[in-house]
């Protein structure tokens, strides 16, 4: 409850309320406590994280930065998490007061992390984020450790459909120029070609670029280089369920497209086909606790974030009772159904409420 929804439901209710003064020594006693539940919650995520290797080398971690509000923002959490336990490791607050610049608060964040980690001997092997050129040159250039740079495939595959669907469509005038009729029915199936590349190169750059370089092949009817396990390989009576594509400006105009895209360019930023989804998920919960259309204080915003983090490793990859499929139409390839979870819990709560009154006791009993 906000402060202001406190005292507008006591004033209504005719009842006591207890003065901002008041309110406020609370918070700064209470927020010890939280903060000492959160680091607790953090060191059990790092060691069931670790403990979740057989050949430690080190952890493989995603990171994700989110803003206070959307532009221009005081406050940014940079949160870790780990990528087998999906628990927060780490939940770096950074503020103006670190940098003016608030499009530079991920890099911060991101250091402070590291820095973390490395104070408890703990090395990062595979380090995943959307793709923010700052995190990429600051993870190429660290000066101590060997972690590999990978990026978020939807941001590539995104794209992907972007440039298709700019050459497969346009002004009539311009067919046959900057796009071609022939291209109209690949902007999915491409793109689906290159998640399957991606998923199958087996981390390998070249691979991953020799199966890009075969989609013009494979849709010019020429199967050759296509996989052993293709349909277009294993049955002697494939047919084309695309246009064939003939026309050399078509031809011409895909091939240029593929060798443009990120994901061919920077092949060893995509090459292990990893996904920040827990981390946007993770960003979804602190919603309950940090509204980005209410400005909390810098303490305040803090530890709403250590809230967020105590509610999301207590709950994250719980136990589910069943799993439903039901048709979503937008999302009709989806084959994974979804998973009906037990009912959240919140010890977190009684944890925290618990070292305020032993801390209490002990105070009164001196």
């Amino acid at each position: 409850m906000l402060p202001s929804h406190y005292s507008k439901f006591c004033n209504a209710a005719g009842i006591g309320i207890l003065s901002v003064e008041k309110r406020y020594t609370f918070f700064k006693m209470y927020k010890k406590f939280v903060q000492e539940e959160y680091e607790d919650s953090c060191n059990t995520a790092i060691l069931e994280e670790v403990g979740l290797y057989e050949n430690l080398d080190g952890i493989d971690i995603i990171t994700d930065a989110r803003h206070r509000w959307r532009k221009n923002a005081q406050d940014t959490s940079v949160v870790a998490i780990g990528e087998r336990s999906h628990k927060v490791i780490n939940c770096a607050h950074v503020t103006k007061a670190d940098d003016h610049v608030s499009q530079r608060h991920e890099k911060i964040g991101t250091q402070r992390i590291y820095d973390d980690l490395d104070s408890k001997n703990i090395s990062m092997n595979i380090h995943t984020h959307d793709r923010n050129m700052a995190i990429n040159k600051f993870v190429r250039e660290r000066e101590h450790g060997f972690t590999r740079n990978q990026n978020y495939l939807w941001h590539g595959i995104k794209s992907v459909k972007k440039t298709l669907t700019n050459i497969s469509s346009g002004p009539r005038y311009m067919e046959g120029k900057t796009w071609s009729e022939e291209l109209v029915d690949k902007v999915e199936p491409v793109a689906t070609h290159f998640y399957w590349a991606v998923k199958h190169c087996q981390g390998n750059s070249e691979t991953l670029r020799t199966m890009l370089d075969n989609i013009v092949y494979h849709y010019q009817n020429n199967h050759k280089g296509c996989h052993s396990s293709s349909r277009c390989q294993r049955d002697p009576n494939y047919e084309p369920s695309k246009v064939v594509i003939e026309n050399p400006v078509a031809i011409k105009l895909l091939r240029g497209a593929i060798v443009n895209l990120i994901i061919y360019k920077h092949a060893d930023d995509f090459n292990l086909g990893k996904d920040t989804y827990f981390v946007e998920s993770f960003n979804n919960t602190l919603n309950v606790y940090q509204d980005k259309r209410i400005a909390f204080g810098s303490e305040q915003y803090k530890v709403r974030a250590f809230l967020g983090t105590l509610h999301w490793n207590e709950n994250v990859s719980r136990e589910y009772t069943s799993i439903s499929f039901k048709a979503d139409p937008k999302a009709n390839r989806r084959l994974i159904g979804k998973k009906n979870y037990k009912k959240k819990t919140f010890n977190f709560r009684n944890n925290i409420w618990m070292r305020y009154i032993k801390f209490v006791y002990s105070k009164r009993a001196k």
